[in-house]
Order: structure tokens, then sequence, then C-alpha cells
């Protein structure tokens, strides 16, 4: 039941051919896996006697290539991302593995990859200094940077191919359980979707851990049938905790590592979907106080109900072995993660992913068994009452790329409330995201939307004021000059003049399941 997975890689022959092992086993049974390499010397520095090391480009490669050769459940290809430090030596090769160019042996087209950032590093580039990236073996300085150009370089690969994320990784471990800091334990990665934030690696006792990702989403469209219920909250985290137990019972020896995470701290991760059609159901906009408002209700009142439900069963069940070394009553170590949700939210009936805005208010959903025209039933209501619900009406928004700005019978606060991703400040989005970061103790897939004319420090700005916000992580970039990773819901809009149909685009973008 469990398809989500993140491990580390220690600087050693035996740990890159341990973790590349266990990655194989962990695809070929159907997860989706997160890799933390920043602990493996760089390029140029000494092995053995008198060797130097290749640095971990070309490891990464091999990653690459045995998640291709993976089958994931006889279903669908392996699907990795691999994570490396700002301060790494080979950061600035890392960026660019996957851009086709350069030398192809020190390429890895189809691992997704992401960036750890740091406080330290966004000051410098903040006061305008060098950034040193040291060595991960002993510390030593292997050269230097400008910080503010590592940055852009950093942010225009993103504009160019919608990688890397990027995990302001001290923020994370600010927000990390008590009970887990106290005894020395450390996120240092993150899982294929960027909302997944786990210690990994060697932990106190000794013992390596492989963080496992055990997902549920609430549907916030129908709020109001369920938030009243002191039961809900409870029962679907009580339904989490049978899932993380029938895990650990059956997984296999292969899995041993993940099973011995997933005993120790029991972490979950409670999200939501249908954020965008729960304000439109209401009429208001994504851009406003009533937003804001509501956004801070639903997740304090979440994280209430998932905090209480955790001590509730930690005296049912018993605390997790990681609270309870701390004298800590709590069955899980963390409780909420906002995932993508992109299947899902299809599968509950077409409601907007997670907590991003809706990418367009009508499209064209192909499946296996055909192809759909998707409509937004709120706009659909809404044009009935206008006696406006024409077929001519809605040629025309298909023809504006899922926009209704150009509706003269609309007026300015509806055509805000049925604004579409590209349309919306993205400063909201981080506004909105930065408000439930604190009710949120793993992080959140955060997709920004931007236009392909993007002014460069307008885009640099709001990666800069995501960190200054205290945001955990971003994960893709959306670009009108890129189409590569499908938008969640299954949607890939490009607002053209000539667009005749908006439809999922044809790509090799393959992404962890069991977070969509």
């Amino acid at each position: 039941p469990i398809s989500c997975y993140l491990n580390s890689v220690s600087d050693s022959l035996e740990g890159i051919v341990g973790t590349w092992n266990e990655n194989v086993w962990l695809a070929a049974r159907g997860g989706g896996i997160g890799t933390y390499w920043g602990n493996v010397r760089g390029i140029g520095e000494a092995v053995g006697l008198n060797g130097k090391t290749s640095g971990i480009i070309p490891f990464v490669r091999v990653m690459d290539s045995l998640t291709l050769a993976i089958s994931q459940g006889s279903l669908r290809r392996g699907s990795a991302a691999c994570y490396l430090d700002i301060s790494h030596p080979e950061i600035e090769e890392f960026l660019e593995i996957r851009k086709p160019s350069g030398d192809f042996n020190r390429k890895a087209l189809n691992l997704h990859h992401g960036v750890l950032v740091t406080d330290a590093f966004m000051q410098a580039v903040r006061d305008g200094t060098e950034w040193v990236l040291q060595s991960p073996k002993d510390g030593s300085e292997r050269g230097s940077v400008d910080a503010r150009s590592l940055f852009q370089k950093l942010v225009e690969t993103r504009l160019a191919t919608g990688e890397p994320y990027i995990i302001f990784i001290d923020q994370v471990n600010r927000s990390m359980p008590k009970h887990q800091r106290d005894v020395g334990l450390k996120v240092t990665t993150s899982n294929l979707c960027s909302e997944i934030t786990l210690p990994t690696g060697r932990d106190q006792h000794g013992q390596d851990r492989t963080a496992v990702c055990c997902l549920s989403s609430l549907n916030l469209e129908t709020w109001d049938e369920w938030n009243g219920d002191k039961m809900f909250i409870e029962d679907v985290m009580r339904f989490l905790d049978n899932v993380l137990t029938d895990y650990i019972d059956r997984a296999p020896e292969e899995m041993a590592r993940a099973k011995y995470s997933a005993a120790r701290e029991r972490s979950v991760g409670l999200g939501v979907m249908g954020f965008h059609s729960f304000l439109q159901a209401r009429g208001l906009p994504f851009e406003g106080a009533m937003a804001k408002s509501w956004n801070l209700k639903i997740f304090r009142h979440v994280r209430a109900q998932v905090d209480q439900a955790s001590m509730m069963l930690a005296q049912e069940r018993g605390p997790c072995p990681d609270a309870a070394d701390q004298g800590v009553m709590e069955r899980f170590s963390c409780k909420m993660a906002i995932a993508p949700t992109a299947s899902i939210s299809i599968i509950t009936g077409g409601t907007s992913a997670c907590i991003e805005p809706i990418p367009a208010n009508i499209y064209t959903h192909k499946t296996l068994s055909g192809s759909w025209s998707i409509r937004n039933p709120y706009l659909e209501k809404l044009l009935i009452e206008k006696s406006k619900n024409s077929e001519g009406v809605w040629s025309t928004i298909l023809e504006r790329g899922g926009s209704v700005q150009h509706l003269d019978f609309l007026t300015q606060e509806e055509k805000d409330v049925f604004k579409t991703s590209f349309e919306i400040d993205q400063r909201w989005l981080l506004e909105l995201a930065a408000d439930r970061t604190p009710y949120i103790d793993q992080a959140q897939s955060l997709n920004l939307f931007i236009p392909a004319d993007v002014d460069k420090w307008d885009l640099l700005m709001l990666h800069y004021r995501a960190w200054e916000l205290g945001i955990k992580s971003l994960y893709y970039l959306r670009s009108k000059s890129v189409q590569r990773a499908g938008f969640a819901g299954g949607v890939e809009a490009d607002n053209t003049p000539d667009l005749k149909q908006i439809e999922l685009q044809t790509t090799d973008y393959d992404e962890c399941l069991a977070c969509q």
C-alpha cells in the first residue's frame, strides 16, 4: 500500500551500491523514490590511496539507467528524484543534468532533481557575497561562486525545464517534531513531489532509515459535509495508521530500512484537494482576504483534529517508538503534507488539485476510454443564471485557453473568481502557502505558474520571497515556454489565440502515483 520513499547515499562504494540495490527493489514494487546524494564527495577529491573520485554525476547516471530499466508494478517504469546541497562542489553541473546538451555521459535526462537551499545561501544572495562550495567529506573549501549568479542559474534552469525543485532545508529542520530533533535526527532530502520531509540515513541507534510516505487527502469541495463531524478526521487518521501497520507487517526483506523507519516514526501525511473549487463554490476569488481567511480556518481546524487523533491513538495503540523514547504521547511523528493529488482529484469528480488554482475553465481530458470535454461546473452554473450557457460562449472560452476574462457580461468580481493559474498573481500562491505553513509539519507540493515573457527580476524575487515567507519547498515552475510536466488535474493549457483544444500533452514525464 506504500509507493513513495526517501533515502540517502553514504560516502562509500558500499553505500552507493547498497542504495542502487534498494532503489531497484523499491521501484520494482511500485515505488517512487527521492534520494539524497549530498554526502558523496565531489569530483577530483581523493579516494583510496592515490585515486580521485569522478564525482556524483556518473553514479547518478547509473541510477537513471536503473530506474529506466525497472517496471513499476508492471504498470509503468520507475520514477526517481535526486537531491543535492547548494554548497556541494558539483552543484553547477548538477543543475544541468536534465539538459540534453553537453557530455551525454554526465547527464541523467530521466531523473527529476532538487536542490537543498540553506538560509546562509539566501543571505549571501541578499548581500551579494561569494558562496563557498565545500567538500561533504571534510568541509574543506573546494571553490567559490557568486551567490547571486548561482541563484540566477538555479531559477533560470527552473524556467527552462520546470526543475529543479527547491527545498528550503533550514526551515524544514526547524519544523521537525521536537522529539526527533532532540535526538539529533535531521531532514536532508525530500520525495518525488517535494512535500515529504522526513529524516533519512543513519539514526541515533546506528540504523539506516529509508523514510516512507503514507498519504491521504481531504476533499475541501465537500467541506460542509465533514467539518462538523468530530469523528471524520479521526477516522481518516485511523485509516492511515492501519495502512502503515499493514505495510510494516507485510513489507519484504528488501524494504527492511523502510520498514524500520515506518515502525520507528509512524509518520503520515494528511493533505487536501479542491481548495480552488471550494472558493469558486462560494464565489470567492483566489486573490483576496476571504481566501486568506478560509485558508487559515481550514488548516487550523485540520491540524487541531490530527493532533487530537494522534494523541488519542497513542493512548489506544501506544505512541510511536521515536516519541515514546522521549516520553511523548504521539502516535505519529509527522501528520500532515500536501500532495499534488493530480489523479485522485479527477477520480473524486474533477475537483481542483491540492491547493493550487485551476489551469483552465474548459479542457479536454484524455483517458484510455476516450477524450472528454470538461467544463467548470461553477462557471456553468453562473452562465445558466445569466442565460449565457451556450456552445458559442464555451467556444470563445476554449479559444482563449480556458479564460473568461474576455466575457463582457461578467462582472470584474466574477472574472476574478474564475481566473486560471497563469492569470493569478503568483504572490498570492506564496502568501496562502506561507499562511498555512505553520499548520503543516511536513511541506506542500507548491507549483508556480509563470508566463514565458516573465521579467527575470520578478522571477528571482518570487523565489526569494518564498524563502523570506518561510515556505519549505517549491515543486515545479510551470511556464508557457516549456510544456513538460502535465498540470495537476491532467490538464496542459497553452493560452494562445489559435488554440482549438486544450488537452493533456504527450510527455515522458513520470511522477510518483502515490502523491497523485
